[in-house]
């Protein structure tokens, strides 16, 4: 009575792992195939009418200095990206 019992455990346990086993990998190729497929993030241009804040929508790139939606500056240089970004926030008149 103890055998079929243990082999139907060790059947079923054997079942479940390949189950989660072939759910990850279905997950796995999910994301590769939807990184492809992603939309590039965009942010208003506030640069293009400082008065309001808001411009058009444009691709955020690179040396783009972001606060929240807006694109706020633009430099290659971290450091002067952090300064822009610190600058903005503190509150200071300019």
């Amino acid at each position: 009575m103890k055998k079929p019992v243990i082999k139907l455990l060790l059947g079923t346990s054997a079942a479940l792992v390949m189950l989660i086993a072939a759910e990850v990998a279905q997950a796995q190729e999910y994301q590769s195939e939807d990184a492809a497929y992603r939309a590039a993030p965009q942010a208003y241009d506030a640069q293009a009418n400082p008065n309001y804040g808001f411009g058009p929508r444009v691709t955020v790139h690179p040396d783009d200095v972001v606060s929240g939606n807006r694109i706020i500056g633009r430099d290659p240089d971290p450091f002067i990206r952090g300064e822009i970004l610190r600058h903005y926030d503190s509150g200071w008149p300019d």
